[in-house]
């Protein structure tokens, strides 16, 4: 059975609950993505951090740095926090390729690519300029995966959730976003000085 006969029998399109509850869910993970991944959950420690690294470098030394892919520096406890984030960076943008099966009925796996590769792209470039993180070649790398692995387990699994059963479950994915959403307009708020200052270069 094609994607579109499934899409027809267990998920209609024009389900405008349906459409709204998706649209906001995606509004909201695409912000908590730019929250995580460039303002650093609003950790002020993380954002000095990085701040103090990068500061004395030029822009070619900055983008040079993270240019090889997978080469993890350092041992032990280090080592292991950055296959982590690698990991992590794989796994935040599965629900970007959750939500593109949703939105594109037809399956092309180079407009998935293309789409993630673009996103992931603007982030680490918001990263290069603002000086809030630093662009790296894997996260461009592990970005494209987890979005190509959601579009996967849309077509696999959530594509046969009925409708009431989709309802539900994006109705529960909305309420946790916004709780999410809410703490982190906080924290945000709160560094917003701290960023301010990293960004104009007057820390």
């Amino acid at each position: 059975m094609k994607l579109k006969e499934i899409r027809e029998k267990y998920l209609p399109y024009n389900d405008v609950t349906l459409k709204r509850l998706v649209i906001s869910a995606i509004v909201m993970y695409l912000w908590l993505i730019i929250w995580a991944l460039v303002l650093k959950l609003g950790r002020e420690s993380i954002l000095i951090g990085n701040y103090t690294n990068l500061k004395d470098m030029t822009l070619t030394e900055r983008i040079m740095w993270d240019i090889l892919p997978f080469n993890y520096r350092g041992e032990g406890l280090y080592r292991t926090k950055i296959i982590m984030d690698t990991v992590m960076n794989c796994f935040v943008f599965i629900p970007v390729g959750v939500a593109f099966g949703y939105l594109f009925t037809k399956k092309n796996i180079l407009r998935d690519i293309a789409i993630c590769l673009g996103f992931s792209l603007l982030i680490e470039t918001m990263q290069l300029i603002t000086m809030l993180g630093n662009p790296a070649t894997e996260d461009l790398i592990t970005n494209v995966i987890g979005g190509i692995i959601g579009s996967l387990l849309y077509r696999i699994l959530f594509i046969r959730l009925s409708v009431k059963n989709s309802i539900r479950l994006l109705s529960a994915v909305n309420i946790i976003f916004a709780a999410v959403t809410a703490f982190s307009l906080i924290t945000t708020v709160g560094t917003s000085e701290l960023i301010f200052k990293i960004i104009t270069r007057s820390l």
